[in-house]
């Protein structure tokens, strides 16, 4: 058996076990379902070296020229690593949420459809993969989430996400008969652009990966998902699901329609500043640290969309490492932002001050990770933050000066966060609360290590996706010569 065919099967045989013995004891549940977790992760660094161009291609409905094509590339890999390695964490995470059974193999099912989604090459398959995402998600959300908000929050999250991609069917359908018959990307690469109707196919494609991102201003209902659902939730939400938002946008637009989204760029780009600004402004005034954090996550997925809205291979690669980074660092700051709620049982920035006095094994930790979001030198964010800035600069030097006005705004309403909440005269103090345990601990050091791992040597990272990006702009010169 393929290892890519074992990569997908296995969170979908983990899901269908936790289904199935949903009757049995649920002592050891948990420890359970994260050694299952840790699986996948596993079987990637045991085959590291081996995945890149390694492909299964299974005739599913041959009727109608569907195939289960799956292939890696470079950036395809980096995005499997980053599920599975966010996955655990989001198990691990999640403190006995009830029905434990069911949120585990959801989970489980939603890592299936990342991993099939993130290695798709039939573009029918590609679009079941997308939509199918959304259920276990929405459940997540709704059942697991806030018990008077969830609910809301997650039918919010459904209807954007819906309404953002109700026509990509459509869109399949019509480029299928419009561009030589196939559902093969890679066939469609090279004539979907000729399609009469590849100006409508590419907004339609790129109107349902701006909403799940979001791109400004398709984001409303990300505050309240984030800071509504359970934390293991919230860290599938801005861990992964934006993720694949951005790898929509560089799977379908690069490879299938470049020379629109160069086109387009004149308006993409502005819209990513705004939402870029938008959402620093709104993360300074919150007086809530999780949609402050929610605000910040907006932010930085902006940032990473002007990136790939410029037509500059310096800042498609920096977009696509700052994707990777985006993922691990919003995930440890929702990780200690839930820990702390844990503890304190609030998220208002000002209802307790000088917490660092009796949790400061909790207060350094998350430093670490504000320092991180900031793009302190020598931690992950900053190579990334630097290449967008430098390939925006050469094409539009303005737009590059707003952004570069973010990264002081993030600084300024990150540290103002700590500074509040950690540094300022202490004003009360509970018996119970108690500072980082020893198992916390362990699943914070991965996260921290990556930090600094990717922030002081992220080359072997930027090499691997750099064949993929000259890639597509080479699509794009082609396409342009025609």
């Amino acid at each position: 058996m393929s290892n890519l065919l074992l990569l997908f099967i296995i969170p979908l045989l983990a899901s269908a076990s936790m289904f199935l013995f949903s009757f049995y004891p649920t002592r050891n549940l948990k420890t359970i379902a994260a050694v299952l977790s840790f699986i996948p992760l596993a079987v990637l660094i045991a085959g590291i070296g081996q995945w890149i161009g390694l492909s299964i291609d299974y005739p599913w409905l041959p009727a109608l020229g569907i195939n289960f094509h799956l292939e890696v590339d470079g950036v395809s890999l980096l995005f499997l690593f980053l599920t599975a390695a966010i996955v655990p964490v989001s198990i691990l995470a999640e403190q006995n949420p009830s029905k434990p059974y069911f949120y585990y193999g959801l989970v489980f099912l939603l890592e299936a459809f990342l991993f099939g989604f993130f290695t798709s090459r039939d573009l029918v398959v590609f679009t079941l993969f997308w939509e199918a995402m959304l259920l276990p998600m929405y459940f997540v959300i709704a059942v697991w989430g806030a018990a008077e908000k969830g609910h809301a929050a997650a039918l919010k999250f459904l209807i954007y996400m819906i309404a953002g991609s109700v026509l990509m069917v459509a869109a399949v359908l019509a480029l299928y008969f419009t561009a030589g018959g196939t559902f093969d990307l890679n066939l469609l690469a090279k004539s979907a652009s000729s399609s009469p109707a590849a100006p409508w196919i590419c907004a339609i494609f790129l109107l349902a990966f701006a909403v799940k991102t979001p791109l400004f201003p398709f984001h409303a209902w990300l505050p309240d998902a984030y800071c509504e659902a359970s934390l293991g939730g919230t860290i599938l939400l801005s861990g992964l699901l934006s993720k694949a938002g951005i790898y929509g946008i560089f799977r379908i637009g690069f490879f299938l329609f470049p020379t629109y989204i160069e086109e387009w760029s004149p308006v993409l780009l502005p819209l990513s500043v705004a939402g870029v600004l938008y959402a620093a402004l709104a993360a300074w005034r919150q007086t809530d640290y999780k949609r402050l954090i929610a605000y910040s996550s907006l932010s930085h997925v902006n940032f990473i969309l002007a990136g790939l809205f410029i037509w500059s291979e310096t800042a498609h690669s920096g977009a696509i490492l700052q994707a990777l980074n985006h993922g691990i660092t919003i995930t440890a700051l929702f990780l200690v932002a839930g820990w702390l709620q844990q503890r304190i049982k609030t998220t208002q920035i000002d209802f307790y001050t000088g917490v660092a006095k009796y949790l400061p094994h909790l207060c350094w930790l998350t430093l670490i990770f504000v320092l991180s979001t900031v793009g302190l030198p020598g931690m992950n964010n900053f190579i990334g933050e630097l290449m967008i800035l430098f390939g925006v600069f050469e094409e539009n030097p303005w737009s590059a000066a707003l952004l570069g006005l973010t990264v002081i705004l993030s600084v300024v309403y990150m540290l103002r966060w700590m500074q509040k909440l950690y540094f300022d005269q202490s004003n009360a103090f509970n018996p119970q609360w108690k500072d980082l345990s020893p198992s916390e601990f362990a699943l914070a050091t991965p996260l921290v290590i990556l930090v600094l791992l990717l922030g002081l040597y992220p080359s072997p990272i930027l090499k691997q996706i750099e064949p993929t990006v000259q890639t597509a702009v080479t699509n794009e010169k082609f396409e342009e010569n025609q």
